[in-house]
């Protein structure tokens, strides 16, 4: 009984274990591509490798967020009177939109009224 617990604890572990010289096998790997194998030190004013700008292009990052989010706030406060302008011009227009396809009609009953021909209207006179 001893002896199943110790295999099935060692499972895993050996399972994260294998995982792990894999991860570290195929990053040594890449790091002989990109020519990162041997390490040296760095010169006076030589730029630093790239893990060390990760923190200042974080934080470099961060700040263009904040600002694009405020910008984007800018925006919306502009859309937003811009909407209210286009409602007062929405409410303007109702009525004489309303008035203008009155008109219309007026118009065209104007235009299609008949007036009744001089005999019929003797015809029916007499």
């Amino acid at each position: 009984m001893a002896d199943d617990e110790q295999r099935t604890s060692g499972v895993v572990p050996g399972l994260a274990q294998d995982f792990i010289a894999q991860l570290r096998a195929v990053t040594e790997g890449l790091e002989d591509l990109a020519g990162f194998g041997e390490r040296r030190l760095r010169a006076p004013g030589e730029f630093p490798l790239p893990g060390a700008l990760s923190a200042a292009q974080l934080a470099s990052i961060a700040s263009s967020v904040g600002a694009q989010r405020r910008s984007i706030e800018a925006l919306k406060a502009q859309l937003s009177s811009f909407d209210e302008q286009l409602a007062v011009l929405e409410q303007i227009l109702a009525p004489l939109a309303e008035w203008s396809r009155t008109w219309a009609e007026l118009e065209q009953r104007l235009l299609t009224m008949r007036r009744e021909p001089p005999a019929q209207s003797q015809a029916t006179g007499s």
